[in-house]
């Protein structure tokens, strides 16, 4: 009985990923402490004219230091910020080999955060 339970247990989907790290569809595009991923990791469509990612992130964080951590860290990791194409609150673009990353950014409460990336082809 407990084996049985343990292995449902590893196989059962996961309604979100531990805090911090990396996203799941991203290998790469680091995820801010204090934000887990929604649902089971995004989605990823890969075409001949590059992949297409859809991923979200929530949790008790203000916009502001979802902000200011994804304008320190991406250009680390070669994404170049494209702020000139910023035309709403709360949108950030980066640039890197051929791929756009936007990260809208939607305080849905006083306290609750939540985080939507999206990377397409240039």
């Amino acid at each position: 009985m407990a084996i049985a339970l343990a292995a449902a247990l590893l196989v059962a989907p996961s309604p979100t990923r531990a805090e911090g790290g990396y996203l799941d569809a991203v290998e790469d595009m680091p995820l801010m402490e204090g934000l887990a991923e929604t649902g089971d990791g995004g989605i990823v469509f890969d075409k001949p004219a590059g992949r297409i990612v859809r991923s979200v992130a929530e949790g008790d964080v203000a916009p502001g230091a979802v902000r200011a951590f994804y304008v320190e860290t991406l250009p680390r990791l070669g994404w170049t910020r494209a702020s000139e194409y910023e035309l709403i609150d709360g949108l950030l673009i980066f640039r890197r080999e051929g791929e756009q990353l936007e990260i809208q950014i939607v305080s849905v409460s006083s306290t609750h955060t939540e985080i939507r990336f999206s990377i397409t082809p240039q």
